[in-house]
């Protein structure tokens, strides 16, 4: 019985330790999103970026597919899209299968500024990864593939 208290408790610790650092990488990526948004343009927020990066990703996409893809309302979709235009990262064209739709599309300033902002976010990465030994790097990248499939099983 006490034995078992121990396992429950080192258990507890172990799993509020993985929680906390997963909290913590959860808080570095978001910076990271942000330092990346403003890349792409000074006035560029998180939320905005995520529907360029579904446009450069997924080409143009109709603003209720972004929606619906985001899990936002569609009048949030519609400011951000109008934001994204007015900074000159998309363009909104008449849907040729739907007449009452239209296509958000990237601009190629986007693109350009959005590789640009990939490539100093990858740098990044890679210089924070540098010392890891390659079986370490092949051991974490499965486990966060093994992570991101469980949490696509949730959804």
């Amino acid at each position: 019985m006490m034995l078992r208290r121990i396992v429950i408790m080192q258990d507890e610790k172990l799993l509020q330790t993985v929680e906390e650092e997963f909290t913590a990488i959860l808080l570095h990526a978001r910076d990271m999103l942000i330092r990346r948004a403003k890349a792409v343009h000074p006035d560029l927020q998180a939320p905005g970026y995520r529907v360029l990066a579904l446009v450069i990703c997924d080409d143009a996409q109709q603003q209720g597919v972004l929606a619906e893809k985001l899990r936002l309302d569609k009048a949030t979709i519609s400011r951000l899209v109008q934001h994204l235009e007015s900074l000159a990262l998309v363009t909104r064209t008449q849907d040729p299968s739907d007449g009452r739709a239209q296509l958000v599309s990237a601009t190629p300033l986007a693109h350009e500024k959005w590789l640009a902002s990939g490539n100093t976010l990858r740098q990044e990465l890679r210089r924070q990864l540098t010392e890891w030994e390659p079986g370490e790097l092949q051991n974490f990248g499965e486990l966060l593939h093994r992570l991101n499939i469980s949490f696509g099983e949730l959804a």
